[in-house]
Formats: structure tokens, C-alpha cells, sequence
């Protein structure tokens, strides 16, 4: 009795086996006089997959609202995860270029609204989804998003505005709207907790511009308003202002002297000028 329960056991497995195969691979009909040779029975499933979307649809904030449950920062740490991985699930890889960006910047800003105070998402934005493949097309909306979540508490998020600028500056090439952001930067209250360097962003983009006097401009503007700066800090600056000698020097002889520079800086000038 119990040989015969295990046959039947057995022959029910290799049944199913035969049958998920036939549906897995499909079944075509041996030629004939009445068939075409190969005809398809059944073409088989292995060819369909589903449609597993990207980025997933946003919801409106109703909807928001009534899937937090009550819980918004359990859904704001389950959603985050889901957006880190989006288009990465189920064995799939999927290139940073085939996102839709507009959706992701949805996403981005709901999240915000459920949890303004955590770094997470600008993380994930700055450092992973900046590095699409169609940067033009798709890093506006990284740029946008870092300045809007730096402006909510500049003196806390001022690293945003930093990678922003990044962003704008080498990924956009956009220096104006760089140079907006770094000016965003400069003028975070003074007793935030930040170093020196973050006053100096607009001179190193005014200097991409080729804007050599408002440059030179910003770092002395700098060493005026900043008093306890150390000789590191100090060294630095002046280094900056003596490297970009040659350009003012050019532009002052273009004017024939004339060059609206800052009299701490033409002064620099005229030292070098005697040097020579």
C-alpha cells in the first residue's frame, strides 16, 4: 500500500513538472496533411513579462494622507526605500536615463512633507540620482530640489545649496543659476555652524564667468567681514586673489588702467607690477 502511495505521489510530481513545462515553453503540433510544420498550440509564457513600471505613480495628497494611516514617518522610510530602489527589483538594472525625473521630483517633495528634517533624501538625490546619463534633461530637477529643501532651514541644511551649486556648475553648466545658489550660500546667518569656504563659492564661480574683478571683489569682501579668519584661511584667499594677478593685469591694461578692481586688489597689482 504505502509502495503504491508513493508511485502515485510521484507520478503526480512528474505530471505537474510535464505540464508547467508545456506551459512554460508552449506546445507546437508535429506537421501534417492538415497542419503547417510547427504550428503553435499554445506559444508558452516564458516570453512574457510583466510591466513592472519605473518610478511608481504618484499619489495626490488625499491619497497621501489616508496611506500614511496615521503613520507618516513609517510611510516616509517605507517610500524612501521603495524610490532607492526603484527600477532595481526583480533582477532588473536600470539606467539612471530612463527614470522619469518629474515623477521622482514629486516623489521627492511629497517625502519632504512628511519628514522635512531627515538627510536621507537629499543624500539619495545629490549623490545617486545626479548621475543621470542625460544630465541636461534630468539634473535640473536635482538642483531644484537640493535649493528648495536647503531654503526650509539654511543654517542647518547649508551643505544642500553646496551640492547644488555642484550640480548647477559641472553637470548643467548653468554658472547663473550657480551663482544664485552660492550667493544663497554667502549669506547664511554668520553664527551658523560652517567653515569660511562657504562665504568664498560665488568668487570660484565668477571666476568660471571670467568676472575676474567680482572675484577678487568677493574675497576681500570676505577678509573684511570675517575677523577671527586663521593664517591657513588667510593664505588661501590671498593666494587666490595673486593667482588671478594675470587676468586683472590683462584686463587692466585693456582699459589703460582704468579697471574697476577693488583697491585692495590693485593694490596687489601694482605690487606685482613693480616686481616685474
Amino acid at each position: 500500500m504505502e509502495a503504491k502511495g508513493t508511485h502515485g505521489i510521484l507520478g503526480l510530481f512528474l505530471a505537474m513538472a510535464l505540464l508547467q513545462g508545456l506551459f512554460w515553453h508552449g506546445v507546437r503540433l508535429p506537421a501534417s496533411d492538415m497542419l503547417k510544420a510547427g504550428q503553435v498550440l499554445w506559444p508558452g509564457t516564458r516570453q512574457v513579462k510583466p510591466d513592472l513600471g519605473i518610478v511608481p505613480e504618484v499619489p495626490g495628497p488625499a491619497m497621501v494622507k489616508a496611506l500614511t494611516l496615521g503613520d507618516d514617518e513609517f510611510y516616509f522610510r517605507s517610500r524612501a526605500l521603495q524610490i532607492q530602489n526603484a527600477g532595481d527589483t526583480f533582477g532588473r538594472s536600470t539606467a539612471l536615463k530612463d527614470y522619469d525625473y518629474k515623477k521622482l521630483y514629486d516623489w521627492w517633495m511629497i517625502l519632504d512633507g512628511l519628514n522635512a528634517a531627515s538627510d536621507f533624501l537629499p543624500t539619495l538625490v545629490s549623490y545617486y540620482y545626479g548621475a543621470s546619463q542625460n544630465p541636461k534633461r534630468d539634473v535640473p530637477y536635482v538642483v531644484k530640489y537640493l535649493e528648495q529643501y536647503a531654503d526650509r532651514d539654511p543654517a542647518k541644511k547649508w551643505w544642500w545649496y553646496s551640492q547644488a551649486i555642484y550640480h548647477a556648475k559641472f553637470k548643467l553648466e548653468d554658472l547663473d543659476w550657480a551663482l544664485e545658489i552660492a550667493h544663497k550660500l554667502a549669506n547664511i546667518p554668520k553664527d551658523a555652524n560652517a567653515p569660511i569656504w562657504i562665504r568664498q563659492m560665488e568668487a570660484f564661480i565668477y571666476e568660471k564667468k571670467g568676472e575676474y574683478k567680482q572675484a577678487c571683489d568677493i574675497i576681500v569682501g570676505v577678509i573684511d567681514n570675517y575677523k577671527n579668519l586663521s593664517p591657513g584661511e588667510m593664505n588661501f584667499m590671498m593666494n587666490f586673489i595673486n593667482e588671478r594677478i594675470g587676468a586683472m593685469a590683462k584686463a587692466d591694461e585693456a582699459t589703460g588702467g582704468h579697471a574697476d578692481l577693488d583697491p585692495r586688489c590693485r593694490a596687489i597689482l601694482e605690487t606685482k607690477k613693480t616686481k616685474k
